[in-house]
């Protein structure tokens, strides 16, 4: 969902979470989502899980293995040279 990575993008459920290590495959197999929260999700926290799940209804999981792509190449693949530009 985007370029950014969920717990990023929404610290207050992160920090409040069970399992911080689950897969996003994992938690989308069941029907209501598999996760489990340490507190009551109610205000801000409530909006923001409403705002996630929205979110997630529009994902459709492939059987497919994961990908990397390098960001910093046109291509997609890692070079030491686009690395060390980068940190320049």
């Amino acid at each position: 969902l985007g370029e950014t990575p969920l717990a990023l993008q929404y610290p207050t459920l992160y920090r409040i979470v069970h399992r911080r290590d689950a897969l996003v495959a994992t938690i989308m197999q069941a029907t209501p989502l598999n996760i489990q929260f340490r507190r009551v999700l109610v205000g801000n926290r409530w909006e923001a899980w409403l705002h996630l799940v929205r979110r997630l209804m529009d994902v459709q999981l492939q059987h497919q293995p994961d990908q990397l792509c390098w960001k910093l190449t046109r291509s997609g693949h890692f070079t030491v040279k686009s690395m060390y530009i980068d940190v320049i």
